[in-house]
């Protein structure tokens, strides 16, 4: 039996906080055996670390910094001092993120967003309804239909090789609490 596909929500903090109640709600279903039952609602979670990391290996990422590098060079030449500050500021704001959202579990929400068109077909590819972060995931009942959708998202964002293999492996350790992270690099 088909799934119904859902245009996913904006993805936005009231996206991830609508999606949490959803799923919250969801997990109060009577859920089946059977995941394809149309009465079960199934959601996909995810390691938002991962996807992350997987972003951070993209050409995506690369081209986007090697963007900010460009700027950079262009407002150092043309002596734009409020421009280069801006700039030098950005990045080690852009890193303090990154480590957040690799290492901890700050949201992942704006790196998908490039990928958002492309998420009604890995619902359907991976047969869920719905997908959150599972750090967003306050409580589900234990008979709740959960589906592991991290590596299809992984995907999306077309890491190389050896970020594919990192952001896979990050799954594997505990995330660091957002407030031990070292804020200085």
């Amino acid at each position: 039996m088909n799934m119904p596909i859902h245009r996913p929500l904006a993805l936005s903090s009231l996206g991830s906080g609508l999606l949490v109640l959803a799923c919250a709600a969801a997990a109060r279903l009577p859920a089946t055996e059977d995941p394809a039952d149309a009465s079960a609602l199934v959601v996909g979670t995810y390691d938002s670390r991962a996807v992350a990391i997987a972003h951070a290996s993209s050409d995506r990422f690369r081209e986007h910094m090697n963007g900010l590098r460009a700027e950079l060079e262009a407002a150092q030449a043309a002596g734009d001092q409020a421009r280069v500050a801006e700039l030098e500021a950005l990045g080690p704001a852009l890193q303090q993120r990154l480590h957040a959202q690799g290492f901890g579990t700050a949201s992942v929400d704006a790196l998908l967003e490039p990928v958002a068109d492309e998420l009604p077909a890995l619902a359907e590819a991976t047969g869920v309804d719905l997908i959150v972060s599972r750090w967003d995931v306050l409580w589900q009942a234990p008979d709740a239909v959960c589906v592991d959708v991290t590596e299809a998202l992984v995907d999306l964002m077309q890491p190389d090789e050896r970020g594919r293999a990192n952001a896979l492996a990050i799954r594997e350790q505990e995330p660091v609490p957002l407030e031990d992270l070292d804020h200085d690099h």
